[in-house]
């Protein structure tokens, strides 16, 4: 076993030690080892309550989604990184001062579902997980053939909608379609992809053909007048499993600059040009959405 010498020890407390082990007839060393093992006994681990252990592990879950803002670049609006706090956190959300949020952070205080409902606003995030840890981040909605009118043209009486269709350029999910639909007023942001329906690539069989023809035909007619911008992805190495990538982001990665370009497929597609053998021994698909007029 270990063993301790000290030097300099002062002579009053050694005194002490000395008559107290004197009274409960024990040697000085024995006094000693007593007072060490009372002075550091182990700390028992607190057991948390219910209530206590849902506050941390929500409040965690804050601080990743505020972190992961911050890496996201949703604060790009003259933002440095120096001037991230939570005092701009606070004042984004109506808070009165930013000590309501260090305490949820710090599972000190809950998180009410008014305040969560706030945040999934202001952030595009979701309320349902940071108040359960179920789901996702960030909503994704997936879009199929039934829900292009639901995506493209939603029923909630808003105009001022921007879109952004990003095709993944390479990788496991090449021409997976993404889609951005972006508020002008509201600024908010509504993440969707297209899986199952179709792929922006060469390769499909007459069921995904025939799902890319309603697509773009629904584009060129009913969504003649929508604002559409195109863009091309190239995922990172990281990147690989891309459904790691969809829901544990914001929207707003799928701008970042350095990862994406602007690319010209869909009007190459509405003029009837096939951009890399998309339409490889589907010409007649191709010629007919050529020939579907705008707005008709």
């Amino acid at each position: 076993m270990a063993k301790i010498q000290v030097r300099n020890f002062p002579d009053e407390i050694y005194s002490r030690i000395e008559a107290a082990a004197g009274r409960a007839e024990r040697s000085i060393e024995s006094e000693c080892r007593l007072a060490l093992l009372e002075r550091y006994r182990p700390e028992l681990e607190k057991v948390l309550s219910q209530r206590e252990t849902w506050q941390k592990e929500s409040g965690q879950r804050l601080q990743w989604l505020f972190n992961r803002l911050e890496s996201d670049r949703f604060f790009r609006d003259g933002y440095k990184p120096e001037t991230f706090s939570m005092t701009r956190l606070a004042r984004m959300l109506g808070e009165i001062s930013p000590s309501r949020l260090m305490e949820c952070i710090e599972g000190q205080q809950e998180i009410t579902f008014d305040l969560a409902d706030r945040i999934a606003g202001k952030f595009d995030a979701s309320a349902d997980w940071l108040l359960s840890g179920e789901g996702s981040p960030f909503p994704v909605i997936r879009i199929g053939n039934k829900g292009y009118k639901d995506f493209f043209l939603p029923t909630d009486g808003q105009t001022g909608y921007t879109f952004e269709l990003i095709r993944i350029s390479h990788g496991r999910h090449e021409g997976t379609l993404i889609c951005l639909r972006y508020h002008l007023d509201t600024h908010r942001y509504v993440l969707g992809v297209v899986t199952e329906a179709f792929n922006l690539a060469n390769g499909m069989g007459g069921g995904g053909h025939s799902e890319l023809k309603k697509f773009l035909i629904f584009l060129k007619t009913e969504g003649a007048s929508l604002p559409l911008n195109t863009y091309e992805w190239e995922p990172q190495k990281e990147e690989d499993n891309f459904w790691e990538i969809f829901g544990q982001h914001h929207p707003v990665y799928f701008q970042d600059p350095n990862c994406r370009t602007t690319a010209r497929w869909l009007q190459q597609l509405f003029q009837g040009e096939d951009p890399e053998d998309w339409f490889n021994g589907w010409s007649s698909t191709l010629q007919e959405i050529k020939d579907t007029p705008f707005g008709g």
